[in-house]
């Protein structure tokens, strides 16, 4: 976490506007101690003293603090942003990052990768029930410029619950959006005699993958200039289940075929 609350007067503070000697430091959500850790390489952040109970703020990594870090510097910055708050306490959720634009409030969250199906769909809905438009965000990596490309299961249920995009985050409020493509697997083709003698043949065509996808890349997106809040209707098949919620996402038609 990149955020604790200040014993001295109780305020919720930054950890890389803090020092050591400002504390104790406590987490916001189980209210024990937390430690500040300020180095030359990593983000500064907060981190519970052990043994740990607490799952507020475990398993991020540098690349997701860095994220909501410079996601809440940029959205700070915007005149028609209020409320801006990392790690805000909504209860059952705690997003990375929370603003207000207008009448609109939106969640984003950055951590997904080391959360369950059930607890993805769950904060999802609770955020609906809050009447807060999520964004799930999760950091760019390279090999979605590989052709090749095996989604995991959140990422299927991302492109699903967005309309045939995933978005990931590349720096400041700047997003790739992401479609994946059908990828074709090559089947060799074979020959051989059957037992009777006659020549037997497979093979040579193509084949729709059910593993691996091809990353399909759109415009370069930003936070506020365009995404809407959209009302999504719940759907379902295969192993693939969307509750009704509300999501952020983007204003432009498919790119893709």
């Amino acid at each position: 976490m990149i955020t604790s609350i200040r014993q001295s007067d109780g305020l919720k503070v930054l950890a890389r506007d803090s020092q050591k000697n400002d504390g104790p430091f406590f987490c916001p959500k189980c209210h024990y101690e937390v430690i500040l850790r300020k180095g030359r390489v990593k983000v500064h952040h907060f981190a519970h003293k052990p043994p740990v109970f607490c799952q507020y703020g475990q398993g991020e990594s540098e690349y997701h603090r860095a994220c909501k870090q410079s996601i809440f510097d940029c959205l700070s910055q915007a005149e028609d942003v209020a409320n801006c708050e990392l790690e805000k306490d909504l209860g059952k959720v705690v997003p990375d990052i929370y603003f207000v634009r207008g009448t609109v409030k939106v969640a984003i969250e950055v951590q997904i990768s080391s959360l369950t199906m059930s607890k993805i769909i769950e904060r999802t809905e609770e955020y609906n029930r809050l009447g807060v438009y999520v964004l799930w965000l999760p950091v760019f990596d390279d090999v979605l410029e590989d052709e090749m490309y095996a989604p995991k299961q959140w990422e299927k249920w991302l492109h699903t619950t967005y309309y045939g995009r995933v978005y990931y985050w590349l720096q400041d409020l700047n997003i790739a959006a992401i479609h994946f493509d059908e990828y074709q697997i090559w089947v060799e083709e074979s020959n051989w005699y059957s037992s009777d003698g006659n020549e037997m043949s497979a093979g040579g065509y193509f084949k729709r993958s059910k593993r691996y996808r091809t990353p399909n890349h759109g415009m370069t997106l930003n936070i506020l200039k365009d995404f809407q809040a959209t009302i999504r209707r719940a759907w379902a098949g295969g192993d693939i289940t969307v509750p009704n919620c509300k999501i952020l996402n983007d204003k432009y038609p498919a790119w893709w075929k």
